[in-house]
């Protein structure tokens, strides 16, 4: 038997937990898979909700490691990790935030508005869909963000790029089974609350004081070399504490006074990275 054979042996008898020689980190494979896909992707549900609520204190720790704390909604079975903000943190986070433009605030709105009328009919997530020229529709007519542009390649071009960084942001997925349509994930409703949806759909694009879009949370790391403010909010319980847009678990109505979501701070006014 070789020194390393004996080394790794060694590693595997004084930590069980040990996947490879050296290991000195005491995760389950399971919590390592959740806490991996919590870093690495915009939300997890499903198989890795359940890991994760299985190995919560593990994963939780691990976050926390890489400053991110856990946000959890029960109601749509979702988690995503968000950046640790506050007047002491002076550590950057894995994750940062992006700022959404108002035509991706007032698309992030529409499908919020989708979202309700799907639910109130009892539609199934899988079949929360929409399609391009639903998209199209909702923001070049009567007070959509770019019906007063006359370019029409010009606003095919934009809503395209729209559309994309909605994708980017996790709330859109496309659809395998016909081209032009998205499926609208449950991170939609989970970041949004009606109320402030309703509020930005009837915002003039034009007025100065229009109500501000919001930014993502939870961007990932690749996406550090922007210089955005990380995260608002966030807890390792099942809401963020403030500021939120979030939704209560129970009621679509309850939100925060603030009006300000986690994870979906101030608007791209131009004064980003400044």
């Amino acid at each position: 038997m070789t020194d390393d054979m004996t080394d790794e042996r060694k590693t595997m008898d004084e930590n069980p937990e040990a996947m490879f020689e050296g290991d000195l980190s005491d995760m389950p494979a399971d919590a390592r898979v959740a806490a991996i896909a919590l870093k690495r992707d915009r939300y997890v549900s499903g198989e890795l909700y359940d890991m994760v609520e299985d190995n919560r204190d593990a994963v939780v720790r691990s976050l926390n490691n890489d400053m991110l704390q856990l946000v959890v909604d029960p109601r749509y079975r979702i988690m995503y990790a968000t950046p640790v903000a506050g007047p002491d943190v002076t550590i950057r986070s894995l994750k940062t935030r992006v700022s959404l433009t108002r035509e991706e605030a007032a698309l992030l709105a529409f499908l919020r508005i989708r979202v309700l009328d799907y639910e109130n009919v009892h539609t199934e997530q899988d079949a929360w869909l929409v399609s391009f020229e639903e998209i199209r529709e909702a923001l070049t007519t009567g007070a959509g963000y770019l019906a007063s542009r006359n370019d029409e390649e010009g606003v095919l071009k934009k809503l395209a790029a729209v559309v994309s960084a909605t994708v980017t942001h996790g709330y859109l997925a496309r659809s395998d089974d016909e081209e032009g349509m998205y499926r609208i994930t449950p991170l939609v409703p989970v970041v949004l609350d009606r109320k402030l949806a309703e509020f930005w759909l009837d915002a003039d694009p034009n007025d100065a004081e229009a109500p501000e879009p919001a930014s993502a949370a939870g961007t990932e790391a690749e996406e550090d070399d922007a210089d955005d403010d990380v995260d608002s909010g966030g807890t390792s319980e099942s809401r963020p504490q403030a500021p939120t847009l979030f939704d209560a678990p129970d009621d679509v109505d309850d939100a925060n006074e603030s009006g300000e979501p986690d994870g979906m701070g101030g608007p791209d006014d131009g004064s980003e990275g400044k």
